[in-house]
């Protein structure tokens, strides 16, 4: 079930890493709970022509225009078709701006053992950390890694 209407205020911890548990096609990812403004359902986003670079859009936020990224293929996942049930999450990065998920899960609070920094061999600017839960490693996705580029800071 989506929990499109989260207290997040409610659950950020000041002990542990809490993280925003969301979907990507079939994969799970985590976002910093810090990061997170609010989670927002899916709107109609204007597109922009020749993009590029992950910006699906334009969408007015209470009278703040704000991009829309879409992570699917900076992540190596095929971009599905809009749909009423997915999500916006509305990230604080260097500028703010709302990222295209398929679902919202859940949030977690990790200890901070829970959280494994990715050896730097294997690192990315987008996942940078993982965290453990059980015998699941999540991604941590960094959102200043996620946020629009150029003319749009």
């Amino acid at each position: 079930m989506t929990r499109a209407h989260l207290s997040l205020d409610a659950v950020r911890a000041p002990t542990g890493a809490a993280m925003l548990l969301v979907r990507l096609g079939e994969r799970q990812f985590a976002l910093p709970l810090e990061a997170v403004e609010r989670i927002m359902p899916m709107a109609h986003v204007l597109s922009l022509p020749d993009t590029g670079d992950g910006l699906l859009g334009m969408l007015n936020v209470h009278g703040h225009v704000l991009p829309v990224i879409d992570p699917h293929p900076r992540l190596g996942l095929p971009s599905p078709r809009l749909a009423a049930e997915q999500r916006l999450v509305l990230l604080r990065a260097t500028v703010p701006f709302l990222l295209w998920v398929d679902d919202v899960e859940e949030v977690v609070v990790s200890g901070a053992d829970g959280l494994s920094v990715v050896p730097a061999q294997q690192t990315s600017p987008l996942v940078a950390r993982v965290l453990r839960m059980g015998e699941t490693i999540v991604p941590v996705l960094a959102p200043g890694a996620l946020e629009p580029r150029g003319s749009l800071r």
